[in-house]
């Protein structure tokens, strides 16, 4: 796939295009030629990824199959790899732009916690109460209602209950399925930051191993693993989209090669598992890059109130739950769909201007060129998060 995705070798150093690079056809352009304009879709792209997993959520928390299972994976996998693939290429310009050991983890830390420990807060102290089988009094005396908040403020949401609450249904005493994929997902910072401090990260052929490595490391682990342990593949995506930032000058995102990539995941989809892993991450990672700076603006109107995707990552399950709670463990899974969508968004508009947008203003102002920092408009899992392809890590 390569030839058709590279140009001949360009002079090297960091693309500073702001805008002034020759114009290509619409569909197809270089990627250090758009990497630092804020004139792009990602915004709205995260949006539709982690909607695709209120989506997917929707069918799964009443039973029913989920969107893309006949290809051996979810529209909330999806969702994910998505996530990942557009959260390496920014971190990684993130980092290359302001190299500060402080910076890079303020950045991340404000993007996350502030919204994240507000989720943790009001899901333990106002639904909580709400929904659970408990009396209040039995249910306040319980530490597992206290310790919550802190555990989902410190990124340790796995096995995270409340007492009581959603202890029903297919999936019993999961209160926010998704948010494994924000540890997975700092880790991945972490990796990338040790590979920064160390200098490893300017050397293409160190960032390519890796990423190839690590596509090498999906096609084998996903098949060999659980569902909820295989989903941390989701890594490989990242280290592609890190490694992408350093091919920049030689990565065309045309529109031949978009199109031609649909029919490829779908024929990969329906044979050996290793295959389609390893198609689907490259191609996940492609199309989000194309469709963020080779399409015109698109779905605009979907984000002009704020970044609403980590808000809506974050929010949309629990809010799920309690749909299924009142309509049933036999509820439509269309019925979950329409009335929650509308419920998360109000919460995740609430949270971006509230909560995270007020943070964000309290990043560290960077020691390197800055145009492109993406912290303002990076989100779940984006910078962040990401989804979580079935509750409970499926």
């Amino acid at each position: 796939m390569l030839p058709a995705l590279l140009t001949s070798p360009v002079m090297g150093g960091p693309d500073r295009t702001r805008g002034d690079a020759p114009r290509r056809p619409s569909g197809t352009v270089r990627l250090g030629e758009r990497l630092d304009s804020r004139d792009n879709n990602f915004d709205v792209l995260r949006l539709f990824a982690a909607w695709a997993v209120l989506v997917s959520h929707s069918f799964a928390l009443v039973g029913h199959e989920e969107p893309l299972h006949q290809f051996g994976t979810t529209l909330g996998n999806l969702g994910v790899l998505v996530f990942f693939a557009v959260s390496g290429l920014l971190i990684r310009r993130s980092w290359e732009y302001d190299p500060s050991p402080r910076d890079f983890w303020a950045k991340r830390a404000l993007r996350l916690i502030p919204a994240l420990a507000t989720v943790g807060v009001v899901t333990a102290f106002v639904l909580g109460p709400l929904v659970t089988s408990l009396s209040p009094g039995d249910y306040f005396s319980r530490a597992e209602t206290w310790i919550y908040p802190v555990r989902i403020t410190l990124l340790f949401p796995f096995g995270a209950e409340l007492p009581g609450v959603f202890d029903h249904g297919y999936y019993p005493g999961a209160v926010n399925g998704p948010l494994w994929s924000l540890p997975v997902e700092v880790f991945a910072y972490l990796v990338l930051f040790l590979l920064g401090i160390s200098g490893l990260l300017a050397r293409r052929a160190v960032i390519t191993g890796l990423a190839v490595l690590g596509l090498a490391w999906a096609a084998v682990w996903v098949p060999h693993t659980s569902d909820a342990i295989g989903s941390t593949y989701v890594l490989a995506a990242f280290a592609v989209g890190a490694a992408a930032y350093s091919w920049r000058d030689r990565l065309v995102l045309a529109w031949p090669v978009a199109l031609a990539l649909l029919p490829i995941c779908v024929a990969t989809g329906l044979g050996p598992e290793p295959l389609r892993v390893v198609v689907w991450t490259l191609a996940a990672v492609y199309l989000s890059y194309w469709f963020a700076y080779a399409l015109p603006p698109v779905g605009r109107v979907l984000t002009r109130f704020g970044d609403a995707s980590y808000g809506v990552y974050i929010w949309a399950f629990p809010v799920q739950q309690t749909v299924v709670q009142v309509a049933g463990d036999d509820a439509s899974p269309w019925l979950v769909l329409v009335v929650a969508t509308p419920v998360v968004w109000l919460l995740a508009i609430t949270s971006w201007r509230l909560i995270e947008r007020p943070a964000l203003r309290h990043k560290p102002r960077p020691t390197a060129a800055t145009a492109g920092d993406d912290t303002p408009r990076t989100a779940p899992g984006a910078d962040d998060p990401v989804a979580h392809p079935r509750p409970h890590g499926s």
